[in-house]
């Protein structure tokens, strides 16, 4: 399931997090990149063992914290990693799905993808966040501060950036649940319930659907 996150982070904490970029050096984004897709990968990262990464990584962290559809959707149960990528004029990201393990030595499973896009949509052409389905490409380029999360294994890619400078963060979460169906049957749960609460009549099927949400989980998490 793809999920919008719309205004993730606040217009302060935005700002912040680009003031920091603005501090860091970006180098060439093949070094994270397994063999198979540095041919894919065109874009530049901030070193992941820059402090920069860590103060941004504990903001965006707080951020999904304190987002319910994230926390519904992703089930997370620890970080498995996160960067700041800056794609200029010309640069793109092939289609690919990201690593299943990261982290290494001490590998977390990547089950939930995010990106959280940084820069206006008028400020740059091209770059849109593009996955694969069955009748050809869904296409999101979000407005600056919100977020879009996905299935670590749907195919995706970046298009191409034509003019301007396309920022983002992109992390991964281990889930405490393993498949991507039972998560998203959850998040169905989950919702629903809380369009039932308070109306008149549905205290039964609120019941009903929080015991199936509950077993659910208990059925399928990993703690």
């Amino acid at each position: 399931m793809i999920l919008t996150l719309t205004d993730l982070v606040t217009h302060d904490e935005l700002a912040l997090i680009r003031q920091k970029i603005s501090t860091a050096p970006f180098t060439d984004g093949k070094a994270s990149a397994g063999e198979v897709l540095r041919k894919a990968k065109s874009n530049q990262q901030i070193p992941g063992n820059h402090p920069v990464v860590k103060e941004i990584t504990d903001l965006v962290m707080q951020a999904l914290g304190r987002c319910d559809a994230f926390m519904s959707i992703a089930q997370p149960r620890r970080l498995a990693t996160m960067l700041v990528s800056r794609y200029q004029p010309g640069m793109h990201y092939g289609l690919h799905v990201d690593a299943p393990l990261m982290g290494a030595p001490n590998h977390v499973r990547s089950d939930v993808s995010f990106t959280l896009f940084l820069s206006d949509p008028d400020s740059y052409e091209g770059g849109e966040l593009a996955f694969e389905h069955g009748s050809g490409e869904a296409a999101f380029k979000l407005p600056a501060g919100s977020a879009i999360c996905y299935p670590t294994g749907q195919l995706h890619r970046v298009r191409p950036v034509e003019t301007g400078e396309r920022l983002a963060v992109v992390g991964w979460v281990q889930s405490l649940v393993r498949d991507p169906a039972v998560r998203e049957l959850l998040h169905d749960l989950s919702e629903a319930r809380e369009l039932l609460a308070g109306q008149e009549g549905a205290a039964r099927a609120v019941e009903l659907i929080t015991k199936s949400y509950s077993n659910l989980l208990r059925q399928n998490s990993e703690p």
